[in-house]
C-alpha cells in the first residue's frame, strides 16, 4: 500500500512538472491548449448527459474539432489582420 501511494505521487509530480514546462513554450500553449479544452469540456458534457466510456470519447473528439475549428478561425483572423 505504501509503495502504491508512492507511485501516485510520484506520478502527481511528473504531471505537475510536464504541465509546468509547457506552459513556458508559448508558441505552441494555444494550438494544444484550445483543442485540448474544448475536448473536455465536450467529455464533460457527454458524460453527463450518457454516463459510457463510447460517449465520453466521442465527446472528446468532438469537442478537440471544434477547439481546432476555433483555433483554426482565430488564426485566420490574425493573418487577415497583420
Amino acid at each position: 500500500m505504501i509503495r502504491a501511494r508512492q507511485r501516485r505521487w510520484r506520478k502527481m509530480v511528473v504531471l505537475i512538472l510536464i504541465l509546468s514546462l509547457i506552459s513556458a513554450c508559448q508558441e505552441r500553449v494555444a494550438q494544444v491548449g484550445i483543442p485540448l479544452a474544448y475536448g473536455l469540456t465536450g467529455l464533460c458534457l457527454a458524460l453527463l448527459i450518457s454516463p459510457t466510456p463510447i460517449a465520453a470519447v466521442v465527446g472528446f473528439v468532438v469537442g478537440c474539432v471544434l477547439g481546432a475549428a476555433v483555433y483554426n478561425n482565430s488564426l485566420k483572423r490574425q493573418l487577415l489582420e497583420g
